[in-house]
């Protein structure tokens, strides 16, 4: 069966394009699809026996437009992903500003511990040494280390307890040394 597709085209294009329109909600759009949609018909048409042109028109613009708005959520998701991948770049200097308020704050509150304290509590807990390690440096017990450290912690809290009645930090800030150093 041979296919007037000049006549269908005439015969259905309008309808066809209220269609299209009515889901793609674009002019430029819904022709475009109209165009693809005969396109397809055409070659189908050469190589299958169509028996209901109309209703594979149809179906075949419906597809063709609802691909073209899954394309377009897609699109839209990556563009929404990069535009997410960029703000921190952005504010880099506003996160770098924040940290470097932090680690000037946990320097500040650790330099006001005595000096044996101070010295326990930065080998601890900014270098990484154990117990039996400070209390070989410091030649002190391993028991006066862990009070040392625990008074340096509860000065670190008692600091942080008041900078967070004077401000709220930074979501950047909660996890700088300064947090992880007094818990």
């Amino acid at each position: 069966m041979n296919l007037d597709i000049s006549a269908l085209y005439r015969q259905h294009c309008k309808e066809l394009l209220h269609h299209l329109l009515r889901i793609v909600k674009c002019q430029e759009t819904a022709e475009d699809l109209v165009q693809e949609s005969y396109l397809i018909l055409a070659r189908t048409a050469n190589a299958t026996a169509i028996e209901n042109p109309r209703s594979f028109l149809y179906r075949t613009a419906s597809n063709l437009a609802l691909d073209h708005l899954r394309h377009n959520k897609i699109v839209e998701r990556h563009q929404e992903a990069a535009l997410l991948a960029e703000e921190p770049q952005q504010s880099g200097a506003e996160s770098e500003i924040a940290s470097q308020q932090c680690r000037t704050l946990l320097y500040q509150t650790i330099a006001e511990l005595p000096p044996r304290c101070r010295d326990a509590f930065i080998l601890h807990k900014i270098r990484g040494l154990s117990y039996r390690e400070v209390a070989g440096v410091l030649d002190i017990s391993e028991s006066a280390v862990e009070k040392h450290i625990v008074k340096g912690l509860v000065h670190c809290r008692k600091q942080r307890a008041q900078l967070a009645i004077a401000f709220l930090p930074t979501p950047s800030c909660r996890q700088t040394d300064y947090f992880k150093a007094a818990s």
